[in-house]
């Protein structure tokens, strides 16, 4: 009698996702549960970038400490993405230049937030999609309207009681480089 081998599992690939914070880590997660249910095989490589970084540039330095780390240990994923708030980057402009050039260096797209991860979430919701606070403050207050109960930072199950696939596709609608992440995902064509 001839034994069955096992089903081979597909690989996953890996992408990068560097998060400015708790609250991004936990957008990750989702993303990445999202992922699973539409049985996609890619794995997210996620980050926080929030401890011992201050603004987009120290991030960005850090991001590529962390791709040099994991090239060391196995391979470093060749698609690569690191959400930054937009607000930093306007305080310190020449910074924000050399972030940019740091990033394109090393092949890693940044998604900004504009004005930061709060005014994104915003925008994942119904009716929403065109708001654009203009800084952090009015971003929570706007939030805190929309959102009953929001309060950071938030885990993946608190934004997957809000925020689902098609919220994301909403949000990735008026941002560009959040659609380009999906669409590295598979999430979006």
């Amino acid at each position: 009698m001839r034994r069955r081998s096992p089903p081979s599992i597909p690989e996953r690939r890996p992408v990068f996702i560097g998060c400015e914070g708790e609250s991004e880590v936990a957008y990750a997660g989702l993303l990445q549960a999202m992922l699973r249910e539409a049985s996609l095989h890619v794995h997210l490589v996620v980050h926080n970038l929030g401890r011992g970084a201050g603004d987009p540039l120290a991030r960005v330095q850090l991001a590529v400490q962390r791709l040099a780390q994991l090239r060391r240990t196995r391979i470093a994923p060749p698609e690569r993405f690191i959400l930054l708030d937009g607000d930093q980057a306007a305080r310190d402009s020449a910074r924000a230049a050399c972030a940019r050039h740091l990033a394109a260096q090393h092949k890693i797209t940044i998604v900004w937030q504009e004005p930061c991860f709060e005014a994104l979430l915003v925008r994942h919701l119904p009716n929403c999609t065109t708001r654009r606070p203009p800084d952090t403050p009015e971003a929570l207050r706007v939030l805190e309207r929309e959102w009953s109960g929001y309060k950071k930072p938030l885990s993946r199950a608190t934004l997957a009681m809000r925020i689902d696939r098609d919220a994301v596709r909403r949000a990735a609608g008026v941002e560009r480089e959040l659609r380009a992440l999906l669409r590295c995902l598979g999430l979006e064509e």
